[in-house]
C-alpha cells in the first residue's frame, strides 16, 4: 500500500511540474514587444521551413501568438482570398530569415506597440531574396504581447 501511495504522489508531482512548465513555455507576460515579435517570426519561419504551415496546421499555437482580432481575420474568407502570406507580406520566403531577425525599438503607448521587424539572411546565401522589412503593431492581451497588424515595407 505504501508503494502505491508513493507512485500516486510521484505521479501528482510530475503532472504538476509538467503543467507549470507547459504554461511557462506559452505565456511569457514579462516579454518585451520586440522580443515577442522576434520570437513569433523565428517560430513562424522555422515552422514554414519544416513544412508545418502555421496557418493551416498549427491553428491553436498561432492563435496564442496573435490578437483575438487578427486571429478572427486569419481564419476568415477574407484571408483565404488575400493571395499572400500575411505575416511576411509575400508569397515566398527565404529559409535563412529565421537566423537574421532584428527588431527596432518599439513605440509603446499603453497596451499597443509599433515596431519594425527585419528578416534577412545574415550570410547572404540566397541571392534575390534580400531582406524583408515589416511594420508590426503589437497589442497586449492577457498580459502578453501579440501580433495585431503586419504591413510590408518593401513595396
Amino acid at each position: 500500500m505504501k508503494i502505491l501511495s508513493r507512485f500516486r504522489f510521484a505521479g501528482s508531482a510530475l503532472a504538476l511540474a509538467c503543467f507549470l512548465f507547459a504554461g511557462s513555455v506559452h505565456a511569457q507576460p514579462n516579454q518585451t514587444p520586440e522580443q515577442a515579435a522576434k520570437d513569433f517570426y523565428r517560430w513562424y519561419i522555422q515552422s514554414l521551413n519544416a513544412e508545418r504551415y502555421p496557418v493551416q496546421r498549427q491553428k491553436s499555437a498561432l492563435l496564442k501568438k496573435v490578437s483575438v482580432r487578427l486571429g478572427k481575420w486569419i481564419y476568415s474568407a477574407a484571408y483565404r482570398d488575400y493571395g499572400a502570406d500575411y505575416f511576411l507580406d509575400a508569397q515566398d520566403w527565404d529559409e535563412h530569415w529565421a537566423e537574421g531577425i532584428s527588431a527596432s525599438k518599439p513605440a509603446v503607448s499603453g497596451n499597443t506597440a509599433n515596431l519594425r521587424i527585419t528578416l534577412a539572411d545574415p550570410k547572404g546565401r540566397t541571392p534575390g531574396f534580400g531582406k524583408r522589412v515589416l511594420s508590426v503593431k503589437m497589442v497586449k492581451e492577457g498580459g502578453a504581447w501579440k501580433l495585431d497588424r503586419v504591413t510590408g515595407q518593401n513595396n
